[in-house]
């Protein structure tokens, strides 16, 4: 995913060894919003974030 308005990104722990992919990106001011995909391989992209204003939203994308 793209870096531009990505106020923090990284692998977040969940035990047994596994991962998940998080991005917190936007406004931290803004609209909160959890975006949640369509399941594991899916991945995130840049696609995803046309659906929302990043001055208007902070949006947690996470990737399983």
């Amino acid at each position: 995913m793209s870096t531009t308005h990505t106020l923090k990104s990284g692998h977040l722990d969940v035990g047994d060894g596994h991962q998940i992919y998080y991005e917190h990106w936007g406004n931290p001011s803004g609209i909160p919003v959890l975006f949640l995909h369509g399941g594991p391989g899916l991945g995130c992209s840049d696609h995803d974030k046309v659906f929302f204003d990043p001055e208007k939203y902070q949006v947690l994308f996470f990737d399983q």
